[in-house]
């Protein structure tokens, strides 16, 4: 495979919300506590010792806090192309930003008292401001794509510069929704917590809202394990000929 595995590693309520006040529920707080261990903390058999995880740009504000980005006028000319730097670190945070909009203020970040270092996905509407930022802070960044980013292209040169070969994808939904629609997610790994709020505003597991192509993608179910609290962790197998059925209908 000339990419690496990708994994959708992720906890939500019975009815598929991946954020709300489901999360404040006791039982609620104890699945979070398995999606650690699981996903980022490595402390159980069952861990899948990601090498990196995938995220998008709204995940990415809470990693960097809400901050406002300011950029600065360029000093010197930007080079074309991508800035590889920082390989053979232990783990990355891969943040999808197609029009660079995080506002980072150093190249590591943290989960799960885990450290990970940023690598920036790009796409060509990303000013060479953002650019000359993200060097001024060491942080790499890959681009791909014109308006939209190419997930196999990113995915290879994840494999091909940084020797990434397993990924947890977490999130939000249109993300999940990308990498599923159009074949590039192996396995699901959803923690479900016991709970339920109501609430119809609510980060959804999967959202093809931007995206604009609902489709129907089957699974092949591999295991469900009952955890305490009465919680469950259900894998999926994604059935990638289905996906691919769907998109050329």
């Amino acid at each position: 495979m000339n990419r690496p595995r990708i994994t959708l590693h992720i906890y939500s309520s019975i009815d598929g919300r991946i954020t709300g006040p489901f999360s404040e529920f006791p039982k609620s707080k104890k699945a979070a506590e398995y999606f650690e261990s699981i996903g980022f903390k490595e402390d159980r058999d069952e861990s899948y010792h990601f090498q990196g995880w995938i995220y998008g740009t709204e995940t990415g504000k809470e990693f960097t806090e809400h901050r406002k980005l300011q950029l600065n006028d360029l000093s010197e000319e930007i080079p074309s192309g991508d800035f590889i730097i920082n390989q053979g670190k232990e783990k990355y945070y891969i943040s999808f930003d197609r029009h660079g909009k995080l506002a980072w203020d150093k190249n590591v970040t943290s989960y799960a008292d885990i450290e990970a270092h940023v690598i920036e996905v790009l796409t060509d509407q990303a000013s060479d401001q953002y650019k000359a930022y993200l060097r001024k802070l060491s942080i790499p960044y890959i681009i791909a794509g014109k308006n939209e980013i190419d997930i196999p292209l990113v995915l290879s040169k994840l494999k091909i510069e940084y020797g990434l070969g397993n990924l947890l994808l977490g999130g939000g939904g249109v993300l999940n929704w990308s990498f599923i629609s159009e074949g590039f997610c192996d396995e699901i790994s959803l923690i479900v917590a016991p709970s339920i709020d109501g609430k119809t505003d609510s980060a959804r597991l999967f959202n093809s809202r931007f995206n604009n192509n609902p489709q129907t993608i089957g699974f092949k179910l591999k295991s469900v394990e009952v955890f305490e609290e009465d919680i469950l962790w259900i894998k999926y197998a994604v059935e990638h000929s289905q996906a691919v059925y769907n998109k050329n209908k």
